[in-house]
């Protein structure tokens, strides 16, 4: 099992769990697209190689505590599939890249597709939530990256994205069932401008209103917001503005600045339900709040206690399972990262 709390938040009253526990480092993978199935039931860990020990990507159970191996000896990016029935994720089998999938509930593993090298070089990517197209970004060379799609029935692949001078990153698809890609678009040479885009699969690309005129430079921490078309997404500091965090559509003129008490937050993530936001902050205790898009109320939820160490587990990349009861995110309190699951009080969400 879970074992005792680590730790009983003063103000939230939510119960901060290890999970996972490992001699191992470990990381939840990230935040903006949760890998965790549509049951809240479980999640994916990382874990990276110690002395004899290889790495991987488990699978740990929220109920009973069980952990199960899904890949051992690698410590990939799995594609963003949020909240889904699969863990999907790159694996070289007799020399071949493969696009794979484990089930959450089941355990049972089945390759989906071949990832040709000549295509380039592979990032994680995305799996719509149909489980049809297979988007991600690809670079050639030294040229920044642009995004390929493959139509998983037909196995035939395409460019959704060829934009010159800027590098494409951070595919997510939509939960809405349109099957639009956000990508975030990065400027180069050294990252001049980071825009935020909605792309429509065998049609055009479509700006948010993210950057100057309308917001300070993104961050690079950016969600869809539930089953709608808007994308929520922080901005570094800017001395106009009141607070960090916004949502938009691509259709509107302008973003809405979504909490105005002059909190600062990094990494962010919203709920399945679309209600809810997520952010962590960089006060002392690196303090992670939860917000309600309707009230626009927000509250501290649970420390991570995580000390940065310029790796990437050492980023909280804090969010919620499917059912709105654990908030997960990654610490190297106490020196060694690991993961962990905050129990919400029940009633907590709700008053906000």
């Amino acid at each position: 099992m879970l074992g005792e709390p680590v730790e009983i938040d003063a103000e939230s009253n939510a119960k901060v769990y290890l999970v996972g526990g490992d001699e191992r480092p470990a990381d939840n993978i990230y935040g903006e697209q949760p890998y965790g199935d549509a049951t809240g039931r479980r999640i994916a860990i990382r874990y990276y190689k110690s002395g004899d020990k290889p790495g991987g990507i488990s699978i740990l159970d929220l109920v009973d505590g069980s952990r199960h191996d899904v890949l051992v000896g690698a410590t990939p990016f799995p594609a963003f599939h949020a909240w889904g029935e699969y863990l999907y994720y790159h694996q070289t089998i007799d020399d071949v890249l493969t696009l794979r999938r484990c089930n959450f509930l089941t355990l049972e593993v089945e390759d989906v597709a071949v990832l040709p090298d000549e295509r380039g070089r592979y990032s994680y990517g995305t799996v719509s939530p149909d489980h049809r197209y297979y988007a991600v970004s690809v670079r050639t060379g030294d040229q920044p990256a642009n995004v390929h799609l493959l139509d998983v029935e037909t196995g035939e692949w395409s460019i959704l994205l060829d934009k010159p001078g800027y590098h494409a990153k951070h595919e997510q698809f939509s939960q809405d069932g349109r099957n639009r890609v956000l990508i975030q678009l990065n400027r180069m040479p050294d990252v001049k401008q980071v825009l935020l885009a909605e792309l429509e699969i065998g049609g055009q690309e479509r700006l948010f209103p993210a950057d100057r005129p309308h917001t300070a430079r993104p961050t690079g921490h950016e969600a869809w917001v539930g089953a709608t078309d808007r994308v929520f997404f922080s901005t570094g500091s800017d001395p106009e503005s009141n607070g960090n965090v916004w949502t938009g559509r691509v259709s509107d003129d302008g973003p809405t600045l979504v909490h105005k008490e002059g909190l600062r937050f990094g990494h962010v993530s919203v709920s399945r339900c679309g209600r809810y936001w997520v952010g962590d902050t960089g006060e002392e205790g690196v303090p992670i709040y939860i917000g309600s898009f309707a009230t626009g109320r927000c509250r501290r939820a649970a420390f991570t206690r995580t000390v940065y160490d310029g790796k990437q587990w050492a980023h909280a990349h804090p969010y919620l399972t499917a059912d709105n009861q654990w908030l997960i995110f990654t610490s190297t309190r106490g020196g060694h990262p690991q993961v962990y699951g905050v129990r919400l009080a029940d009633g907590w969400l709700e008053d906000l």
